[in-house]
């Protein structure tokens, strides 16, 4: 985390225990910014963009139900509107509402469930950084769940994973598998996170109840202005998938990041960050018009 950066704190909302990290300017003194980790991850995967971010916007960066130092919910179910709920009744806990919002992977699947469930009506722009938006097809969507529903009522396999998935080597691939090279801090990040059996319970929630058929029927009556950022490089979820949605959704607009992978806003700060700042740019000027 940044020196300058305020530490994260812990607060109840919603009947959960949160971890969020607030930063840059005062609420109210300019334009919120709620920004989504995807699954398996944390709020530190924002980390090296809040350093640009903070003189711009006031930031809430939040862990997930049962992701890093969030509580996962009870009984275990972790569906998409389920989470985005849950991140709505945090931002109704603490009074603030986003002017835009950035979600990675499956957090732009939340983020997209809260502007069509009405929870952020003041969104006027969505960044999707490698947005995991597409169901998986044919066997692989019915039986992949299955068994990540079977893996989180394990009591034995998260501390296994947590022995196992965090060695070096393991994780080095696992980073590879995804496109993307990190730096040592961001490889400490995801080491640390796969030695807490609890996170590992979470992502395997999550992934347990995730659905996404809901959400792509529902995409058509987004009216709040969307950017799709893929990272051409992302061997996690395939490019051609934002492009594709881009050409459906007439609020929807691509923009391709070569060189980059799944984790493209850990990779490429400054290139996601410019992004968000054109994005604020373009609505303030179509609010404006």
């Amino acid at each position: 985390m940044n020196p300058d950066t305020p530490p994260p704190t812990a607060l109840q909302a919603g009947g959960l225990r949160w971890r969020v990290q607030r930063a840059g300017l005062a609420p109210g003194q300019g334009p919120g910014l709620l920004l989504l980790h995807g699954t398996g991850s944390s709020l530190q995967s924002w980390r090296a963009c809040l350093a640009g971010l903070a003189p711009h916007f006031s930031l809430l960066v939040p862990d997930l139900p049962g992701h890093g130092g969030s509580a996962a919910f009870a009984d275990q179910q972790a569906s998409l509107p389920r989470m985005a709920s849950a991140v709505g009744d945090l931002l109704d806990a603490l009074g603030w509402q986003p002017t835009l919002i950035a979600g990675h992977s499956a957090g732009a699947a939340v983020m997209l469930q809260l502007a069509l469930d009405g929870r952020v009506p003041q969104a006027r722009g969505l960044l999707a950084v490698n947005g995991a938006l597409q169901p998986l097809p044919g066997v692989m969507g019915l039986v992949a769940p299955a068994v990540a529903k079977l893996a989180s009522r394990s009591a034995w396999l998260p501390a296994w994973v947590t022995r196992h998935a965090a060695q070096p080597r393991a994780l080095d691939h696992l980073i590879a598998s995804t496109g993307s090279r990190l730096d040592d801090a961001g490889v400490a990040h995801y080491r640390a996170l796969l030695k807490q059996p609890e996170h590992v319970r979470g992502v395997l929630d999550m992934l347990a109840s995730w659905r996404l058929d809901e959400l792509q029927t529902r995409l058509p009556t987004l009216r709040v202005p969307l950017w799709l950022a893929a990272g051409l490089g992302d061997r996690t979820v395939a490019p051609v998938q934002s492009l594709e949605l881009a050409r459906r959704l007439p609020a929807a607009r691509f923009h391709p990041l070569p060189g980059l992978g799944h984790l493209a806003h850990e990779e490429a700060p400054q290139t996601v960050n410019a992004l968000l700042l054109a994005l604020r740019d373009q609505t303030a000027a179509d609010t404006a018009a």
